[in-house]
């Protein structure tokens, strides 16, 4: 049994959400996207690969898993509510419908190559980590098995000076049906780990 997935589901038991979201879900994400975007490619549909066409598989299976969802969820990073200017969008805001306390925003990135622009998506995450109580933030990164295996972040200036940093969550997931393989992984914003600091007693 993978350490992503718990061994029994059950969305609908508050204490089973509580014990294993969303830690599930997100592994049905990872394990759903690789099996889907295999089927593509046997359909010869390789030059339409895009992280839009990982849109609808990821809310279907959001959904299925009893979670509210809401695609383009805006996002304000003016200072000033009343300024005028084109607001960012998330992918993806999901709730919990057994337990509503249980929110995560979702960005999509399709990986092209090892480098991976990621400026725009951390400085959205952190603005809904931040600014939605309770909640946690997630980076979906798909691509060639070679390209997210160990994928270069490049982060934004104010990454040096924040306290977030992405970090792995739960294993790469990897179809591996032909001579090309595709696969998921997913990171979680997270408060960065200070390695100078003195360990407590």
């Amino acid at each position: 049994m993978s350490e992503d997935s718990p061994q029994t589901t059950n969305q609908n038991d508050p204490i089973w959400v509580e014990k294993n979201e969303p830690r599930d879900v997100l592994y049905r994400l990872k394990r759903g996207l690789a099996g889907y975007v295999s089927y593509l490619a046997a359909c010869e549909m390789n030059e339409a690969f895009s992280e839009y066409i990982l849109y609808e598989p990821i809310l279907r299976i959001l959904t299925a898993r009893g979670f509210k969802v809401e695609c383009e969820y805006p996002v304000d990073l003016n200072d000033n509510q009343n300024q005028a200017g084109d607001k960012k969008r998330i992918d993806f805001s999901a709730t919990s419908l057994v337990k509503p306390a249980l929110k995560f925003a979702i960005e999509v990135k399709w990986a092209k190559k090892k480098s991976l622009d990621v400026k725009n998506d951390y400085i959205k995450l952190q603005w809904f980590k931040r600014n939605v109580a309770n909640s946690r933030s997630f980076l979906c990164v798909f691509g060639r098995k070679t390209f997210i295996e160990n994928p270069q972040l490049q982060y934004p200036e104010s990454h040096k000076e924040a306290e977030d940093d992405f970090s792995p969550k739960g294993e790469i997931r990897i179809a591996d049906l032909g001579k090309t393989k595709y696969g998921c992984r997913i990171y979680e914003l997270k408060h960065k780990e200070n390695k100078n600091a003195p360990k407590g007693k």
